[in-house]
């Protein structure tokens, strides 16, 4: 019996043949998130959180913010050349991760599968984090799009109002557009390093994200913010993803205990 239980137990602990096919868990989305999050503040020895904010200080104090919004509310087309952001930022966040995962299941690629939850993830932080910044910034929007249009003429783009739910966390500091858009890139080129035009697509649309939203729904410094953020998020989150553990199993045999370790 005590050889019988041995043989059991080594049949379910070995690994499995590599023609045998298991999907990426969807779950795996929620591997590491919260630890993930609180890296995101740390990133880069926290370079990156200083930069969003010493930024945003630069930019509100210098005028560059009023400037550039009263740029776009006097320049129709340049609003409407941003208006495809504000659209495509819901949808994108959502379709594009769920694309590849699908993707790679239907073409059992891990790789794929694993970047898709990876960047998934991605955005689920992003959301979360930025929603939960704006709770407590409670900056005013810009007004220069849509319904909420308002012709001004003093400055207010130092109207934040620091504390609990001053104002709806929607629009505000900084921007979860932006952010969302920048953690994808980050994430997935991390991913496929050697893939230029994938780089150079998810970049290039990040940063049209980032200036496309302050000239509808933020002010400049929201998307200089969420660009910052949203970095540090992809990076975070595709490190946890990608990096190469070790594994160990302990291994009971009739004369002896095993410690075996795979790659």
């Amino acid at each position: 019996m005590r050889k019988i239980a041995i043989l059991l137990f080594l049949l379910f602990t070995m690994p499995k043949a590599e023609n045998e096919y298991e999907p990426v868990p969807f779950l795996d989305v929620f591997d590491g998130i919260f630890l993930n999050s609180g890296k995101t503040f740390i990133y880069n020895y926290g370079l990156n959180s200083a930069f969003m904010v010493a930024g945003t200080y630069f930019i509100v104090q210098t005028d560059v913010d009023w400037e550039w919004r009263q740029f776009a509310y006097n320049n129709k087309p340049v609003v409407y050349a941003g208006m495809p952001a504000v659209m495509s930022g819901a949808l994108v966040p959502v379709i594009l991760p769920l694309s590849l995962y699908g993707i790679g299941r239907s073409q059992e690629d891990f790789k794929l599968q694993t970047a898709g939850i990876a960047a998934a993830q991605s955005v689920i932080i992003s959301t979360t984090l930025t929603t939960g910044i704006k709770a407590f910034t409670s900056r005013q929007e810009p007004h220069i799009w849509g319904d909420d249009r308002q012709y001004r003429e003093e400055d207010f783009s130092r109207d934040f109002k620091f504390g609990f739910l001053e104002r709806i966390p929607f629009d505000g500091w900084p921007s979860g557009h932006t952010s969302a858009a920048w953690a994808m890139a980050a994430t997935l080129t991390e991913f496929y390093p050697d893939n230029i035009p994938l780089a150079v697509g998810l970049y290039g649309y990040a940063i049209y994200m980032g200036l496309g939203v302050s000239t509808t729904i933020h002010w400049l410094s929201d998307g200089w913010a969420g660009a910052f953020f949203g970095y540090a998020i992809g990076k975070t989150v595709a490190g946890h993803f990608t990096q190469k553990e070790s594994k160990y199993s302990f291994i009971v045999l009739p004369d002896r205990f095993m410690i075996a370790r795979s790659f």
